[in-house]
C-alpha cells in the first residue's frame, strides 16, 4: 500500500472569470458600442397626410435625455443635424400624402417608455404646422449594464486583481489529497 500525494491546482473557471473581468475591463467602452449596434435602433416617422405645398424643413423638439443619448442616421434626401434637443431635416421636400422617417441609434442607456415630442413642418413658404406625437422607447437592459460597466471600471480591475489572489493562493498552497493504492495480488 502506498501514498501518493497531488497538489491541486485552480479550476479552469477562476482563470476563464480572470480573463472574462479583464476584458470587460480593457474594452468597457467597445461593448458598450457593440450592444448599442445591437439593441440600441429605432425610428419615428413623420407624416404629412394633407395639404397645399410641400414641407421643407422639419424640427422635431426632442426630451433633452433623449437627444443626449440619441445619434441620428442618415434620412435619404434630408440633411439632418442635432443641436441641443433640436433635430432638424432640411434640404429636402415632403408633398402632401408623403411621410419620411428618422433613424436612430441609443448611444447610451436612457429608461424606456413613452417620450412626447413636439414636431414643427415649415412649408416653402414659410407656414409652420406643429403637432406632438408619443416616441416610445424601449427598456434596453443589456446597454444599461454594458454602461454600468464602463462606468465603473475600476471594481471589474478589483475584481479580477481578488480573483487573481485566489488562482496565486492556490497554486502555492495546493490542495494536498490523499489517495490510497491498494495492491491486490491473485490468491495461490
Amino acid at each position: 500500500m502506498g501514498i501518493v500525494a497531488r497538489k491541486r491546482k485552480p479550476s479552469i473557471s477562476l482563470i476563464v472569470l480572470f480573463v472574462i473581468l479583464l476584458l470587460l475591463f480593457f474594452f468597457a467602452a467597445q461593448i458598450v458600442e457593440l450592444v448599442s449596434e445591437w439593441s440600441g435602433y429605432g425610428s419615428f416617422t413623420y407624416s404629412y397626410p394633407q395639404g397645399h405645398e410641400a414641407i421643407v424643413e422639419i424640427n422635431y423638439d426632442l426630451p433633452q435625455k433623449l437627444a443626449d443619448s440619441m445619434a441620428v442616421k442618415e434620412t435619404e434626401g434630408w440633411n439632418v443635424s442635432l443641436n441641443g434637443k433640436i433635430l432638424s431635416l432640411t434640404g429636402g421636400t415632403l408633398n402632401p400624402g408623403e411621410a419620411v422617417a428618422v433613424t436612430y441609434k441609443l448611444k447610451s442607456y436612457i429608461p424606456g417608455g413613452a417620450n412626447t415630442i413636439t414636431v414643427t413642418g415649415v412649408t416653402e413658404t414659410g407656414s409652420e404646422l406643429t403637432s406632438q406625437s408619443v416616441l416610445h422607447i424601449p427598456d434596453i437592459y443589456l446597454l444599461y449594464i454594458a454602461e454600468l460597466l464602463f462606468l465603473n471600471p475600476l471594481w471589474l480591475l478589483i475584481l479580477a486583481i481578488i480573483v487573481l489572489v485566489i488562482i496565486i493562493l492556490l497554486f502555492i498552497k495546493g490542495e494536498k489529497k490523499e489517495e490510497v493504492v491498494v495492491r491486490i495480488e491473485p490468491a495461490r
